[in-house]
């Protein structure tokens, strides 16, 4: 805060605009604070149902996974190798994923997605999206 000089007291006078500001701020903290977290990811922003698939010995596991229409399914590459998350309609597409790394995409359409691992192309997987009955 800033205090502006009283040549009668030893005790500083608030500026108004000083008073204002700090208040602006402490109803922003206030707020930001209330709300939930925000996604990271656009994809992912209204957050549905969430499966994950890992990249483990050149293999994804699981192999073939069904899911709702909504649904977020999320890769993980669990080792050393880079790999790759690539769509064969090439609907969706992953950057090189080191070890660790993730790739999220949510399927909002019925259908069947066959995807494989452009690096190691024998690495293949499918995401199959049916409604629930």
């Amino acid at each position: 805060m800033h205090f502006a000089a009283n040549p009668g007291t030893s005790f500083g006078v608030y500026k108004p605009q000083s008073v204002l500001r700090v208040l602006r701020l402490t109803a922003m903290f206030a707020t930001l604070a209330s709300t939930s977290c925000l996604a990271e990811d656009a994809n992912i922003a209204n957050a549905g149902p969430v499966a994950t698939v890992n990249m483990d010995h050149n293999t994804f596991i699981p192999g073939e996974i069904t899911v709702a229409p909504g649904t977020t399914v999320t890769w993980v590459n669990n080792e050393n190798m880079p790999h790759t998350v690539v769509g064969l309609n090439k609907g969706f597409r992953s950057k090189t994923l080191v070890k660790d790394a993730s790739f999220s995409f949510t399927f909002a359409t019925a259908g069947d997605y066959s995807y494989l691992c452009s690096i190691h192309p024998n690495m293949k997987g499918k995401v199959i999206v049916k409604p629930a009955s």
